[in-house]
């Protein structure tokens, strides 16, 4: 299962890979529309850094069509997100000093001082934001594609292709109101 997981991540940090400046938009500006569910940029600041907003808008877009679609195959993440959150959501206490610790208590610190709230409390909200919505990457991609099986790579390839299809599939629902 660990295996897995990582797995999904890895797919949906691939798919909101990119770098840009965001400095045009405010926090209330629409970025996307999907399916008449709206993105703000400043759920998109919350998320990541500025430098890399107007590139992940389409990664953004995947996985709020697959949030979508997981809730309207009934798919229930919330047991399977209350285990990871209480286990993943552990700030990294400063006397920690891994490579993954500090990294962890950087980007943190950076984006808490953007909203004005304790790094603790940044990195709690974010761990419950991308746990959800990698949890029902997971599930959905399991239901859709199967389990996995020792060839991860492949599976990987195979989910980002069906995610392309779905986007195109719904591009008539979709709209985009930032650009690079």
């Amino acid at each position: 299962m660990y295996k897995f997981f990582c797995s999904i991540i890895f797919i949906y940090l691939i798919i909101l890979t990119g770098c840009s400046n965001s400095a045009n938009y405010n926090d209330e500006d629409i970025a996307a529309i999907v399916r008449g569910e709206e993105i703000t940029v400043g759920e998109l600041r919350f998320l990541y850094p500025d430098d890399v907003l107007l590139n992940i808008i389409e990664g953004t877009i995947k996985a709020k069509l697959v949030v979508q679609e997981a809730k309207k195959m009934n798919i229930d993440v919330s047991k399977e997100l209350e285990e990871t959150i209480e286990s993943m959501s552990q700030y990294p206490p400063n006397h920690v000093g891994t490579d993954v610790a500090i990294s962890i208590r950087e980007f943190a610190e950076l984006q808490a001082k953007k909203f004005g709230i304790a790094p603790e409390e940044y990195y709690k909200k974010y761990i419950e934001i991308t746990t959800e919505t990698s949890l029902y990457m997971s599930a959905y991609l399991q239901e859709i594609l199967g389990e996995p099986v020792d060839d991860y790579e492949t599976y990987n390839k195979l989910a980002n292709e069906y995610l392309n299809e779905l986007v195109e599939k719904n591009k008539d629902e979709i709209k985009i109101l930032i650009n690079n």
